[in-house]
Parts: structure tokens; C-alpha cells; sequence
């Protein structure tokens, strides 16, 4: 099996147990607090969530921007089934959900105010090609957050890299420096970045918030 479908059927799987209330509070919902604050003063008309998972942070965005179209996309059709069966049960504005590989977005340059990706970047085989089509999506002025786990030093990097790789999921925790320097190699202006903590032994993951000059 490709790798890419060996991390689609892992992400398919843990579907099942994302939402766990325990989990959502430790680990992920500290990261969405930070990229929803980051975004405070944005009055955005179409914002893109990069491998949305359940949704959580989607619907999230939906409130914040009411007036706003808010897309989550992701490879995982467990995930997405998670995320339209929890968006059907909510009384807020509705995002929009698509299926889709963060390595071909079907979307029109340009035509993108922000997006955010949380806890994905990290699995994408090629970072180089997605932020290059992200600086494709997104109109100047645009901004791009991605709030990813980033070890210390790039020696910690190519372990990781090793040991995910045995099981078939590669995993590239960028440490912040390499991160910038990727997202600045795409035509980004980096703002700012920082750690985000949260309960755990683990690195506390990077929130790099940049802007489309």
C-alpha cells in the first residue's frame, strides 16, 4: 500500500476516538485557541481549514466569521464523515466540507483570505509543493497559519522522520527555523512565531502566522 494510503487509513481509523472530549481539551484545543485569536481583527470572506479533521476548528471559524465561507478539506473520509455528522447536529453557521489532497487543492487562485492548517502540515509528504500552491490560493494580503508539531533541532527532525517512517507514516516536525525559512521560500512574510503549550511530555507544537505580501 502507497504511503499516502497507508497514513489516509490511519487517519480513517482514529476518526473513530478524535472527538474524545480528554483529548480535544489537552491537546488540540489549545492550538485552536491560538490560531482563532491570531485571527481576531481579520474580517475575512472565505477562509480554508488544511486538513480539517472532525471539524472541529471549522465550525469554530464558521461562528467567529458568520459572513464568511469557511471550507474544511481533508484526505480522510472518516474524518470528513465525523465532521459533516457533527455539523448536522450544530446550530451555527455551516462550513462547507471537501475532499481533498492538500498536494492538488481544487480551488481558483486568489480566491482565498486565510487559511489555517493545525496538526496536519506535518504528514504532508511534499511542504514545499503545499505551501507553494497556498501562496497560489491565497490574494495578497492573504494570511496563512500553520500550527504544526516542530521538534528542537533538525538532528531531532530526520529521527522522527526515521522512526515514523518504519510504520509507513512519515512524520516531518520541521523545527521552527527550517519552517520559516520553508514558508518564507514559498513568498510568504512571516509575522511571527511561536510555541503553543499544552499538556504532555511532547514538544509543544509551533504556530507560524505569516501573511501573502
Amino acid at each position: 500500500m502507497p504511503r499516502s494510503s497507508r497514513t489516509t487509513s490511519l487517519f480513517d481509523r482514529w476518526s473513530q476516538t478524535y472527538d474524545r472530549l480528554e483529548l480535544q481539551r489537552s491537546t488540540y484545543r489549545p492550538v485552536h485557541d491560538a490560531v482563532v485569536q491570531s485571527l481576531d481583527e481579520e474580517n475575512p470572506h472565505v477562509v480554508l481549514d488544511l486538513g480539517c479533521g472532525t471539524g472541529q476548528l471549522t465550525r469554530r471559524l464558521a461562528e467567529r466569521f458568520a459572513q464568511a465561507a469557511v471550507v474544511g478539506v481533508d484526505l480522510s473520509a472518516g474524518m470528513l464523515g465525523e465532521a459533516v455528522a457533527a455539523a448536522s447536529d450544530h446550530d451555527g453557521p455551516l462550513p462547507h466540507y471537501v475532499r481533498g489532497d492538500a498536494l492538488a487543492l481544487p480551488m481558483r487562485t486568489g480566491s482565498i483570505d486565510a487559511v489555517v492548517c493545525t496538526e496536519s502540515f506535518h504528514w504532508y509528504p511534499d511542504q514545499g509543493q503545499v505551501l507553494d500552491d497556498l501562496a497560489r490560493l491565497l490574494r495578497p494580503g492573504g494570511r496563512l497559519l500553520i500550527a504544526s508539531i516542530a521538534t528542537v533541532t533538525r538532528l531531532g527532525d530526520r529521527m522522527l522522520r526515521g522512526a515514523s517512517g518504519l510504520g509507513g507514516a512519515e512524520i516531518k516536525a520541521l523545527p521552527p527555523r527550517s519552517l520559516r525559512t520553508a514558508v518564507e521560500g514559498a513568498g510568504f512574510e512571516v509575522l511571527r512565531q511561536r510555541r503553543i503549550p499544552r499538556l504532555g511530555l511532547a514538544a509543544w507544537p509551533v504556530l507560524t502566522d505569516a501573511r501573502r505580501p
